[in-house]
């Protein structure tokens, strides 16, 4: 292992030079922020006068819908300026934010929520009432507006939404979700304004956003540069910025010398030899745990990953200490289940590092392979890809595993997963506050598709449809809980590690806080 320890040293060093002279040389190339966001951030940008603060990220998706949105901060400005009933606190509880309270019926059928009285939407179209409510749930069922939203919002067991005055709305359900005020306090259950979608219609909710949060839109263009400001009318405490500017710079250079230079007031770092510098220059440091794990899967429907055995010498294959050391310097955890640790329902303690190559050779010769076997494994050529699956070759390759290696791009890759040709991928996947999507994606109706390690079981069927279908939670957790421990008792996904990132701020900024949705807010922060 020691000798293995200096090769992979060697390669990750080699790795983070040319990633470094690689942004190097694209920093140079002039790239404007049309062509790609990559113009430096003026600091005379901001109009005189005004308390703004400054952030880049790089990557951004373009449509401000919220039925299409895959994540709480899929624009960086979202947690900004659109909210939810709910608010999904950092333990997994709800907490009141557009609803001042709620009941549940007797038998769980219903649930009904108290509006806050006087909550505004911005633009000037109006107090947001019970109506906009049940409008925001019921165009999720509109095949127009493509929403992928209806499952994880159970709308299916939704059988109507009532509004017997402006500021109540009830939700009566066919059949108790003992997570459906959970499922309130997620982004797919922004509240929109009816009237806005009245006036500006389906593509102008995809160009202009409108919600009822601290920050009103204020202009430019998404994927490359937007804006904010004070809402006014906010229903609760004023924020004490006037202004947010989000850039979208897809080089990592340039953000980083643009933050050295005082032009940006906050980054998000994914590189801990980068968070480990500007922690020694003094810079404040915040970590943000990911609702994403490093996952190596195997296709339990292709050979040779068809022989439980060959599967179990894969698991005593791979070292994830390695990972945790010396690719993520101890910041990140062994997760010990395949549901990301803040996901309701995870099963964190049951899979246990086994690694032991000698075992693995062993399992190979008795599979009829004493000479190893051939494998590919299949992974996405981006940055935070490339290391962990050369380090996964490595490891393999002492325990009698060949490994082809084939990185290509993200969309050749979905494309060979959810087809069922890819036998063994690598891939850092997520999986929302609730883990229901997660647990039932790998359940044999979703193979081929979604189940990317093709496990096709009757019994992990049935657990997880006890699941889904319980109707407490303690009953809920029992069933999921032991669904978790069968699956991975069938050794086709190993979890190596959790994963998060950083987000730096210049030393005079305060106040940005993580929500349970894992989004950084703003509402409190603040510039000195």
């Amino acid at each position: 292992m020691q000798r293995q320890n200096k090769k992979i040293n060697k390669l990750l060093g080699f790795l983070a030079v040319f990633a470094v002279l690689g942004l190097a040389l694209s920093g140079c190339g002039g790239n404007s922020a049309e062509s790609g966001g990559n113009a430096p951030v003026s600091a005379d940008a901001a109009p005189g006068g005004e308390k703004v603060l400054r952030v880049a990220r790089d990557w951004e998706d373009t449509s401000w819908d919220p039925v299409t949105f895959t994540g709480a901060a899929q624009l960086a400005l979202t947690p900004q300026i659109f909210e939810t009933l709910c608010k999904l606190e950092t333990d997994g509880s709800s907490s009141p934010l557009l609803a001042e309270s709620w009941e549940m019926s007797p038998d769980g059928l219903a649930y009904t929520f108290h509006l806050r009285r006087g909550a505004q939407f911005h633009q000037g179209y109006g107090e947001m009432t019970s109506e906009d409510v049940k409008f925001s749930f019921e165009r999720n069922l509109d095949p127009d507006t493509g929403s992928i939203h209806a499952e994880t919002l159970n709308l299916s067991n939704v059988t109507s939404i009532e509004t017997p005055d402006p500021y109540t709305v009830v939700f009566n359900l066919a059949s108790p979700d003992v997570d459906f005020i959970t499922r309130c306090s997620q982004y797919s259950s922004i509240i929109v304004s009816r009237a806005a979608f009245d006036a500006i219609g389906l593509e102008g909710f995809a160009s202009t956003p409108v919600g009822t949060g601290p920050f009103a839109y204020d202009g430019g263009t998404p994927g490359v540069k937007t804006e904010a400001v004070r809402f006014a009318d906010y229903w609760g405490a004023a924020p004490k910025l006037d202004r947010i500017v989000y850039t979208i710079i897809t080089d990592s250079n340039v953000i980083y010398s643009a933050f050295e230079n005082g032009e940006l007031d906050v980054i998000f770092v994914y590189y801990q030899d980068k968070v480990n510098e500007y922690e020694a220059q003094g810079y404040s440091i915040n970590y943000i745990p990911s609702d994403q794990l490093l996952y190596v899967g195997l296709n339990a429907q292709l050979d040779p990953w068809t022989d439980m055995k060959v599967r179990e010498a894969f698991f005593h294959a791979v070292d994830p200490q390695y990972f945790l050391d010396e690719l993520f310097y101890g910041n990140e955890t062994f997760p010990g289940g395949y549901i990301p640790p803040i996901s309701k329902y995870a099963l964190t303690d049951y899979l246990k590092p086994g690694y032991d190559p000698a075992r693995a050779k062993a399992l190979l010769a008795e599979a009829g392979y004493p000479d190893g076997v051939d494998v590919t494994l299949w992974c996405v050529n981006d940055e935070l890809s490339t290391a962990p699956s050369l380090i996964v070759q490595s490891q393999l390759k002492e325990s009698g595993f060949n490994v082809e290696l084939q990185m290509v791009d993200f969309g050749v890759f979905i494309d060979q997963v959810r087809g069922g040709t890819a036998g063994m991928w690598l891939l850092y996947n997520s999986t929302p506050p609730l883990a229901d999507d997660t647990i039932n994606r790998y359940t044999s109706d979703f193979y081929p598709g979604s189940n990317w390690v093709g496990v096709t079981d009757p019994v992990y069927d049935a657990l997880v449809a006890e699941g889904l279908d319980a109707s407490t939670e303690e009953e809920k957790t029992a069933a999921f809980e032991e669904a978790q421990r069968y699956f991975l008792d069938l050794k086709a996904l190993y979890p190596i590690s959790t994963y998060g990132y950083h987000f730096i701020t210049q030393p005079n900024v305060t106040g940005a806080k993580l929500w349970g949705d894992l989004a950084l807010h703003l509402n409190e922060a603040d510039v000195g």
